[in-house]
């Protein structure tokens, strides 16, 4: 036993209680905040208002963003990869990649989940890896990757660059709408709950030294989200 850790206090109270003839509930009481300022960030603002949030907010921490139709992510994707010098490009396995972009993701490589020794060498060696968002955050232009069979964070960790591909439909205000959503999935058991969650907000920034502000100091040097109107 590591010191300080308290083990089986639940059985020792209820022992107690027993012989003391009470009953003892150990459940945690439930909170109820008079104010939850949480709630109102953003509640009222229209879709395009969140866009425009996101928008913003995505510049100031240098992220590229670049907007287009689900009919035009081939294109996009092919100007943009170009645009980064990718030659070798890694993808999270997600039928949405290669049905919205069939030709330019017919030469990726692809996140196997059977082999992922195999896969994080090819991250190791990519210039782009490719991931799409499962929520993105206007409030902070941050995007959630669950981690789930086929969707690793080494994609969008080793290689030189990364784009995120995000939905327009799963746009929310901050992180309150996607927390819910997960303690929903939690409480219900539901088999889709992902094992991890990972939030990305753009590269790294750091200003350790001397104060200059130097971009992709750890993981990828440049991000770029591709808005996808998919509705």
């Amino acid at each position: 036993m590591n010191p300080g850790t308290i083990t089986n206090r639940e059985d020792f109270l209820k022992r107690i209680a027993n012989q003391l003839g009470r009953d003892i509930d150990l459940t945690p009481p439930k909170r109820v905040y008079k104010h939850r300022p949480q709630d109102d960030v953003l509640k009222d603002a229209s879709e395009e208002e969140l866009l425009e949030t996101f928008r913003m907010v995505a510049t100031r921490i240098h992220t590229d963003v670049i907007e287009c139709e689900s009919a035009h992510l081939d294109e996009t994707l092919r100007l943009l990869i170009e645009q980064y010098g990718g030659q070798a490009i890694i993808a999270e396995h997600d039928e949405r990649i290669k049905s919205w972009a069939p030709k330019t993701s017919a030469s990726f490589d692809w996140w196997d989940a059977t082999r992922p020794d195999e896969s994080r060498a090819l991250a190791v060696k990519a210039d782009i890896g490719i991931t799409i968002a499962d929520a993105a955050f206007a409030e902070s232009a941050t995007i959630v990757q669950y981690a789930k069979p086929g969707k690793s964070r080494t994609i969008s960790l080793l290689p030189h660059d990364h784009i995120a591909i995000i939905p327009k439909s799963v746009l929310v205000p901050r992180m309150t709408q996607t927390a819910k959503q997960l303690s929903a999935l939690d409480k219900d058991g539901d088999l889709a709950s992902p094992k991890g969650v990972n939030f990305i907000s753009g590269p790294s920034n750091s200003a350790d030294i001397e104060m200059n502000l130097i971009v992709g100091v750890h993981g990828p040097v440049r991000v770029a989200y591709v808005l996808v109107h998919d509705l």
